[in-house]
C-alpha cells in the first residue's frame, strides 16, 4: 500500500490528495538585445573561459537548466497554496526575538 503525506504540513493524506507541479527555468528575451550584446569577440571569451577552467582544473559548470518540483498536498494545504502560491509555511512563521 502506498502512503502519502503532505509535503507542506507533514500530515498523512488518507482521502483526497492534491498535486502541485512547479517548473523553474531561466528565461531569455531575445527582443531585449542591445548593440553591446552583439559587440565583442564571443569566441575569444569562450576560449578564455575554457583556458581558465583547464588551469584551475575546475570543470564543473553552473547548473542553470530547468528544475521541476512535484509536491503532494492535503486538502487544507492545497486551499492555502491556491490562495497564495509563493507563500510557504516556513515564511509564515516569523522568528520572534526577545527585547534585550
Amino acid at each position: 500500500m502506498i502512503h502519502y503525506s503532505c509535503d507542506m504540513c507533514g500530515r498523512s493524506i488518507r482521502e483526497q490528495r492534491y498535486s502541485a507541479k512547479i517548473e523553474v527555468a531561466a528565461e531569455f528575451d531575445p527582443d531585449e538585445l542591445t548593440e553591446e550584446d552583439l559587440e565583442g569577440d564571443h569566441l575569444a571569451m569562450i576560449s578564455e573561459a575554457l583556458d581558465e577552467m583547464e588551469s584551475t582544473a575546475d570543470f564543473e559548470l553552473a547548473d542553470s537548466g530547468p528544475k521541476q518540483f512535484h509536491f503532494d498536498l492535503c486538502a487544507d494545504c492545497a486551499r492555502r497554496y491556491v490562495k497564495s502560491p509563493l507563500k510557504s509555511e516556513r515564511s509564515a512563521t516569523r522568528v520572534k526575538y526577545s527585547q534585550n
